[in-house]
Parts: structure tokens; C-alpha cells; sequence
């Protein structure tokens, strides 16, 4: 599931690359992983929480499930809260933007074993918590399919983030594209994280983080990108 968010009303500033960036990291997992893409361009709170209750009614244990969202992001130092903001969402009215928590919820309740967020957002890093970082052997992709995952890839921690300056795309998009398509067989999430996160710090003031999903029932594992052969 895929979204983009540019088109910004209610007085909302536009962004530049996110519609962009959704349509290339769409097109990439297609082609190059072989996923089923539901593709939300200037995706309001409705079309974004219905798409996420489909899957919830339609995924299995044996499915895996990758959300990437591009958009206004934004954070309530109060509430310790993180949201999402659609396209009809207003500046000072939080009634239609989509928050941590509704994403956790879902999250938890969908049945793939393994899932993974994608948030190029500002104040993304909301959704993290600190992990530590596995000890890999000869075994760890094998352990790493069985267990329960929930993990979260955020494009900044508690700032603002780039909406360009990667050719066309965010630094981010820019970076987690390339990755995509360099990758020439099995990698798992942190791997593939470490040939990110260098490049998107070298090129914006934002440094991106991946850690396992707070509260959404992570029991472990990672998520792993298969190419298709």
C-alpha cells in the first residue's frame, strides 16, 4: 500500500515529489519485487483508513505487507502524538488527520506476519522506539520469516524533513529507491536500512531511523525484500 500526498487543501501547503515518489516506489515493488501495489495518490483520512481496513479483512498469515507513505507529517509535543496528514486535512484541526495511533491499531489487527511502514514524513520518528541491532549468522534470514514482524523505516526522527533534492524525489525516496533496485537477491530490512541511511544524511539536514513498531505486537523478526528472479 502506497501513498502520496501532495495536494494539499484547506489552506495546507502543497508539497512537490510526494504524489511523484509514491508513483516510483509503487512502480519499483511491482516490477522489480513482484507486490500487489495499492496505489492512494492525495489520499484523504476516508480513502487511507478504508484502504487499511480492506487489508485487514483480506490478509492472511502467510502475506507480508509493506506501507509506504509520502506527506505532510506532524507532531503534538502535548500528547506525545505523531500524525499523517491527508489532503483534506486542516492546519489546526485534528479531527481528520490520521494519527500513530489509528496506524498501530490496524497494524495489529491485520494478520501478515510480516509488516513494515515506510514514513517519509516530517516528525516521523514518532512511530520508532530504540532496538538493538541483531547479531547475524548463517541462520538469521530463515529466523528472522518465522517470527512476527512490525517494524517502521522513518525518513527523520522528531524534524523536518526534505521534500526534494534527490533528483525529482525526496533525499529519502531518492535513497530507498536506489536500494530497491540494487539489490540483487534476499536482503532483510536492516541491511537494506544501512545503504539508506548514509546517503540521506550526506545530502539533507535529517537522519533516518528504523526500529521495531511500538505497540502493534512485533515479535522479533524483519521484514525481508525478495527480487524477483
Amino acid at each position: 500500500m502506497v501513498i502520496g500526498n501532495d495536494n494539499y487543501a484547506n489552506g495546507m501547503p502543497g508539497l512537490k515529489a510526494a504524489a511523484g515518489d509514491a508513483q516510483a516506489v509503487a512502480q519499483t515493488l511491482k516490477s522489480v519485487y513482484g507486490f500487489e501495489v495499492i496505489l492512494l495518490v492525495n489520499a484523504t483520512r476516508n480513502q487511507i483508513i478504508g484502504a487499511l481496513a480492506e487489508l485487514r479483512q483480506t490478509l492472511t498469515l502467510d502475506d507480508n505487507l509493506l506501507i509506504y507513505y509520502a506527506g505532510h507529517g506532524s507532531y503534538d509535543q502535548a500528547a506525545d502524538q505523531g500524525y499523517w496528514l491527508p489532503v483534506d486535512a486542516m492546519q489546526d484541526d485534528p479531527s481528520n488527520w490520521v494519527s500513530n495511533t489509528d496506524i498501530t491499531n490496524m497494524l495489529k489487527a491485520i494478520q501478515a506476519r510480516h509488516v513494515m511502514v515506510v514514513a517519509d514524513s516530517c516528525y516521523s520518528g514518532t512511530l520508532t522506539r530504540e532496538a538493538s541491532v541483531a547479531i547475524k549468522d548463517a541462520d538469521y534470514i530463515q529466523r528472522m520469516v518465522q517470527k512476527k514482524v512490525r517494524t517502521v523505516m522513518t525518513s527523520g526522527g522528531l524534524e523536518p524533513v526534505a521534500d526534494s533534492g534527490g533528483s525529482g524525489h525526496s533525499v529519502f525516496a531518492s535513497a530507498f529507491i536506489a536500494a530497491l533496485q540494487q539489490n540483487s537477491g534476499v536482503m532483510d530490512a536492516q541491511s537494506f536500512f544501512t545503504k539508506i541511511r548514509e546517503p540521506v544524511v550526506l545530502a539533507a539536514p535529517q537522519t533516518p531511523e528504523y526500529s521495531n513498531l511500538r505497540f502493534a505486537g512485533h515479535e522479533g523478526g524483519d521484514f525481508v525484500f525478495v527480487r524477483k528472479p
